[in-house]
């Protein structure tokens, strides 16, 4: 499977150091990568004057370190 092949190469991170990142973050994996899309992001939107905001949640059972669904929210 070539996704499987091209998965096994490509990392985000130094493998040498991701165990003690892991203890401090836990997107150590992919922290940097997000980091570099996130200043990409506000680079490259200029939000207008006209500009509304709304959220989503979807629920899920999934188990995770963080909050991902708050069921008071509708």
């Amino acid at each position: 499977d070539r996704f499987c092949e091209i998965s096994r190469y490509l990392r985000f991170d130094l493998k040498l150091t991701r165990r003690d990142r892991l203890k401090q973050d836990k997107f150590a994996m992919i922290s940097e990568a997000w980091k570099r899309f996130i200043e990409n992001c506000v680079t490259c939107y200029k939000p207008g004057q006209n500009i509304t905001i709304d959220e989503q949640l979807f629920p899920s059972k999934t188990r995770c370190p963080f909050t991902q669904f708050i069921a008071s929210k509708p």
